[in-house]
């Protein structure tokens, strides 16, 4: 009887043991199950703004010549918002056309909104609204542009040779906010050119009678208007065509200057090269001009009539 209950409180402690231990298993396994929640509000301010970016950031408007108007329909500058959130103008302004120690003004050249140009505006050094609208990005669309057209340039008169560049500033506006400043380059090869127009285009001899001359004294002024460099003015001319003859272009004489004799060099068919010199226009003295003088002798024996002779002048530079 003894026995049986020694063996019975050693199984029922042991028991109580197992059963404590399932107790805090049970417990821990409980607790981790169990599981909270917290949340955590995140808040941001988007601010307004404008990014700008313009392709491409060079124009290139090639060989041009002093004292001309130039038209194009082709050189334009894209100007882009590549993910602001406002809509936005475009202001540009620039700066001299600069070749080392020359330049010319900034007003040379004009922009438009169009590549037709209908309606042309002279840049400035101020910036300026061009009204071009540059569209405001969206979630769907967060890159929006627009396109400004560079469609004059004019070169002045006397404008020296040199490849000429402008600095133009571009900026995307919608105040009070805006973007930063970004610049292009616009560059024209300014060529060496000369002109020629001249006072009169026709030498009246008067009457001259057979076997006689006149004095070498019938001027011509030659003129450049506008050009850039020196000239040499060359001369040509062909025979003296009559009613019922004609007689040698070399009859006639020219001379770089005036004379009361009948003396000079012979006119030839070929251009001669007089050596006479027009000074090169500069944008202070835009016209510059030089003379020759023509005089005259009548073959013996040429019948009466008029007679005409055509003179060829050049100026070559």
């Amino acid at each position: 009887m003894k026995k049986e209950l020694v063996h019975f409180a050693i199984g029922f402690a042991i028991f109580s043991v197992v059963a404590a231990f399932l107790s805090i298993q049970f417990g821990v396994l409980d607790l981790w199950a169990s599981s909270y929640t917290v949340n955590v509000v995140a808040n941001v301010v988007v601010g307004n703004v404008i990014y700008i970016s313009i392709s491409p950031n060079t124009l290139n408007f090639g060989n041009l010549n002093p004292n001309s108007i130039n038209y194009f329909t082709v050189p334009n500058i894209i100007d882009k918002d590549n993910g602001g959130n406002l809509a936005a103008n475009i202001f540009i302004s620039g700066g001299n056309w600069n070749y080392g120690a020359n330049s010319f003004g900034v007003s040379n050249t004009f922009w438009s909104a169009t590549s037709h140009g209908t309606s042309n505006t002279a840049l400035t050094n101020t910036l300026t609204n061009t009204n071009i609208l540059i569209p405001q990005p969206n979630i769907d669309n967060q890159y929006t542009q627009n396109t400004i057209y560079f469609v004059e340039v004019n070169i002045p008169p006397g404008t020296p040779p040199g490849n000429y560049l402008q600095n133009v500033t571009f900026e995307n506006e919608n105040p009070p906010v805006n973007s930063v400043p970004v610049n292009a380059i616009l560059s024209a090869n300014v060529q060496g050119v000369c002109y020629i127009s001249l006072n009169t285009s026709t030498i009246n001899f008067g009457t001259v009678f057979a076997s006689a001359n006149v004095p070498t004294q019938f001027g011509v002024t030659d003129y450049d208007n506008g050009g850039n460099v020196a000239a040499n003015i060359l001369v040509s001319g062909n025979n003296w065509v009559g009613p019922t003859t004609t007689f040698g272009v070399g009859n006639t004489l020219w001379n770089p200057t005036s004379s009361t004799s009948y003396i000079g060099n012979a006119l030839t068919t070929g251009p001669a090269d007089t050596h006479i010199v027009i000074p090169a226009p500069t944008q202070n003295t835009p016209s510059t001009s030089n003379r020759i003088y023509f005089g005259l002798a009548v073959p013996g024996g040429a019948p009466s009539g008029t007679y005409t002779q055509n003179i060829i002048i050049e100026n070559s530079c």
